[in-house]
């Protein structure tokens, strides 16, 4: 028998976690195995405007089962077909016991199953249902909405508060045209769509630490994430590239975790080359300046 939590838990941000760990508390209470059903993608997916996620599936199902649960992914377009109530009885068939969730939980065809019908019908049915209030941070619902906003902004601090964690991306490194190289300022450029549709944070340049497969150290970098407006290209795709303050060696095919630490400024089209060095230049002074500040205690 389980207790259950159903969500796309993107980000594991602290209202997930509010939600995990009553489900958590209420399994064993009540001798029941912690189960979650995770969405690999929210609804918006496929509205208009999404702007992708904040975390893999692979990341979030790692911290949830590392929480203790079992967690079940499964895609959003293989269950959006089937009607609440028959939803609902494929839960208690499968042994859900106790369902936790939000006050905004809605599932089945149409959004129909919400929480007034699961204190009624899933009542009836045997199940009881447990409905957390929303968690608030400066009068705002703490959700992946938010968080989603944060970043478009650049406010890379406060999308880390809210997740209790440094926002993290992860890829394999490809290669490209060695515009880096070329200014002096060789970078890694990082797939981090290789397989799912993570959110591009605003354009522009970030502090941000390196995990990369094959080395025991963390390395401090500068992080750009945008189109290069300074050079032509005929199609202009985000990227992320990240050059590794005081490393030197060959990273293509290797799969790099970057941690976003802080924003450092929006990108901008410079004249030349000259001027985008320069620029470049005072980005690694201010970098360091901001390590040895972070890193002095």
């Amino acid at each position: 028998m389980y207790a259950l939590t159903i969500g796309t838990f993107d980000g594991i941000h602290r209202g997930h976690k509010y939600i995990l760990k009553k489900t958590l508390q209420i399994a064993k209470e009540n001798n029941l195995k912690p189960l979650a059903i995770m969405l690999k993608y929210p609804i918006g997916k496929y509205l208009n405007g999404f702007d992708g996620l904040i975390l893999p599936s692979w990341e979030r199902k790692r911290l949830i089962e590392e929480m203790g649960f079992e967690v079940k992914i499964i895609e959003m377009k293989d269950v959006w077909h089937i009607n609440h109530e028959d939803y609902l009885n494929h839960l208690i068939d499968i042994g859900t016991k106790y369902i936790v969730c939000g006050e905004d939980f809605k599932f089945g065809k149409g959004a129909m199953g919400d929480v007034s019908y699961l204190l009624t019908s899933g009542v009836k049915k045997g199940l009881i249902v447990e409905v957390l209030h929303d968690l608030k941070e400066m009068g705002n619902r703490v959700s992946s909405t938010l968080i989603r906003k944060n970043l478009k902004k650049g406010n890379i601090k406060e999308s880390n508060k809210l997740l209790e964690k440094n926002w993290t991306v992860e890829g394999t490194v490809y290669e490209d045209r060695h515009v880096g190289f070329s200014l002096g300022f060789p970078t890694a450029n990082i797939n981090i769509r290789e397989k799912e549709d993570i959110i591009f944070p605003k354009y522009g340049v970030y502090l941000t630490k390196g995990y990369i497969d094959g080395y025991s150290r963390i390395l401090w970098g500068l992080t750009s994430v945008g189109i290069r407006p300074t050079y032509f290209e005929e199609i202009k795709i985000p990227k992320t590239e990240t050059y590794f303050l005081d490393f030197f060696g060959d990273l293509y095919g290797k799969h790099i975790k970057l941690e976003f630490i802080d924003f450092l400024r929006t990108e901008e089209k410079f004249n030349d080359q000259i001027e985008l060095i320069r620029k470049i230049s005072k980005d690694e002074d201010n970098a360091r300046a901001l390590i040895e500040s972070l890193t002095k205690n």
